[in-house]
């Protein structure tokens, strides 16, 4: 694999529990993506009717990262097919010998005016061979399956099911409409916070540095989530003036973890605009270790479990 992106974590990207905050690993495999999209001829100049869509983003999570450490992103071609291009990355603390983070990014081509679907060139597919690496076993998905997701559930089939719950960020209900800042040159929105965080607007470093990831007090002890896998999958396009809305819940709960899925519908057109799965463990943030998810939140969670909308 080769280095595609190399940068020091920044006072900015620390959130409120002290080490750097899950937006920021994401940051930069997805700097990394555009270098590689770059070295197959898929992006600048040469490529500006085209754009290299990431359709779906799969990232496990190893290791906290803090403050003043470099951190190096690796990356080459897994699997190559008519319109998409599958890249694994690794993000690493070489000082430390450590693994941060992988990813597993699938890239589709296509028209930017349209959003229609492009065969990849020749060229870049003779790129795309000659940086072929094998999926380590570390980058293999552990609860997240990454076959093709359900997308056949309805707004209306969620949205009864599921009632609003402002306590837990990852059950709230948002509901916005999509602004032009948040759209590329041709009105379809853009690779952005916002399929990732479910609304138009991502927290800001301050917003981090203050609260950082949600906490909550039990029994003297105070507690939040770790994530450990998550995956976004981008179903079908939005544009500017469309009306969104997103909706979690719990799709499996374990004795410490909870897989949580959060569906983002267009609401205008009725079609799914993406799938974002977070699988997080309960941790003691005081002892540093996971625990097991406590009976008042875990009776909470419980009304929002829905294994039969996996």
């Amino acid at each position: 694999m080769r280095i595609l992106d190399t940068s020091e974590i920044q006072p900015s990207e620390i959130d409120g529990l002290g080490h750097m905050n899950v937006r920021f690993y994401m940051e930069r495999a997805q700097r990394a993506n555009r270098a590689l999209a770059a070295e197959l001829g898929l992006r600048g100049d040469a490529a500006k009717d085209i754009r290299m869509a990431q359709v779906d983003t799969y990232c496990r999570y190893h290791r906290e990262q803090f403050q003043g450490s470099t951190l190096t992103v690796n990356g080459g071609v897994l699997e190559i097919r008519s319109d998409e291009v599958s890249a694994f990355y690794e993000l690493t603390n070489p000082a430390k010998g450590e693994i941060a983070a992988t990813f597993i990014i699938v890239n589709a081509l296509t028209d930017r005016a349209t959003g229609a679907s492009l065969p990849l060139p020749a060229a870049a597919r003779a790129a795309a061979m000659a940086m072929r690496v094998e999926l380590p076993d570390h980058g293999r998905p552990r609860t997240i399956e990454l076959g093709a997701p359900r997308v056949d559930l309805a707004y209306e089939v969620v949205a009864a099911r599921l009632a609003d719950d402002p306590t837990d960020p990852m059950s709230r209900r948002s509901e916005w409409t999509v602004a032009p800042e948040l759209c590329d040159a041709n009105g379809f929105l853009a690779d952005s916070g916002a399929l990732m965080f479910g609304g138009p607007r991502q927290p800001s470093a301050d917003d981090m540095r203050r609260h950082g990831p949600m906490t909550f007090g039990d029994e003297g002890r105070r507690l939040g989530w770790a994530s450990l896998e998550t995956r976004m999958v981008r179903v079908s396009p939005a544009r500017a003036g469309d009306t969104l809305c997103s909706i979690g819940a719990e799709i499996s709960l374990h004795p410490k973890v909870r897989h949580s899925r959060r569906w983002l519908f267009n609401t205008t057109t009725g079609h799914l605009v993406s799938l974002n799965d977070n699988v997080s463990i309960a941790l003691d943030l005081d002892a540093r270790r996971s625990i097991e998810i406590p009976p008042r939140i875990r009776s909470q969670l419980e009304t929002r479990h829905v294994p039969e909308f996996a």
